[in-house]
């Protein structure tokens, strides 16, 4: 059984609003939460990183994102109409090369990023066409399975793409960007609050953490509002 809190104190200090407006949330038998993010503007990209005791990653597998080695291949197509992110199991190059060809790049685009212990299912990559376009990536976790001998903490953040840096985008070109996280066993929304806009020069913003409590096995689910130049690198090698 698994039991997730949201502790209302903590988004009305890092938030500066009160995000749950009745007191804490204590979900006791919450199997997946899945945190979405959206908004218009500049290309996102939503990652997580699978941190130890230390409040660090060990290896580069512990970062969860588009480009992650660890993949996860779904039992049906991503534009099937009954297509479940969660049907499907690890999935490594090496053993699945000859079905795709040697073709990596299209084996990375028909499977999903995905932690060591196959606990965090990333998303697909989700690009603006243009500043109007409404945009989505969507991150589960599967708390039941998350190694918890090896990962104390798993922190989420939004990050510019790579060649947008390159042009000099930064969230001054995002808007709207707002997260949502629900149970995903029966669809109730959980907490929703904008991911703050006060990060203009900032190209990588981490928005919430899971960090767990060894003392009772609850993970506690808290918001952060942290911004940093450098992208996904900074934040891997300075940050995590």
């Amino acid at each position: 059984m698994a039991k997730v809190k949201f502790e209302a104190e903590d988004f009305k200090k890092v938030l500066g609003q009160d995000i749950l407006s009745e007191g804490d949330v204590v979900k006791n038998e919450l199997k997946t939460l899945r945190a979405d993010l959206e908004w218009k503007g500049t290309d996102l990209d939503v990652c997580a990183f699978m941190l130890d005791k230390d409040n660090e990653i060990a290896t580069k597998d512990d970062i969860v994102y588009f480009n992650s080695k660890i993949r996860w291949k779904t039992v049906k197509p991503f534009s099937a109409p009954d297509f479940n992110p969660l049907d499907g199991k690890i999935s490594l190059w090496d053993k699945e090369m000859e079905d795709y060809g040697g073709r990596v790049k299209v084996w990375k685009n028909e499977t999903l990023p995905a932690s060591p212990d196959g606990s965090v299912i990333g998303s697909w990559d989700d690009m603006a066409e243009d500043s109007d376009t409404s945009c989505g990536e969507t991150m589960h976790i599967m708390i039941e399975e998350v190694n918890t001998i090896k990962y104390k903490r798993i922190a989420l953040a939004a990050v510019v793409a790579d060649d947008r840096i390159k042009l000099g985008e930064t969230f001054k070109d995002v808007s709207g960007a707002r997260v949502t996280i629900t149970d995903v066993e029966n669809g109730e929304e959980l907490i929703s609050y904008p991911l703050s806009e006060k990060f203009p020069n900032m190209d990588a913003v981490c928005f919430g953490e899971l960090v767990y409590d060894e003392n009772n096995y609850q993970w506690n689910f808290r918001p952060m509002a942290s911004g940093y130049k450098g992208g996904i690198l900074y934040l891997a090698n300075n940050v995590f």
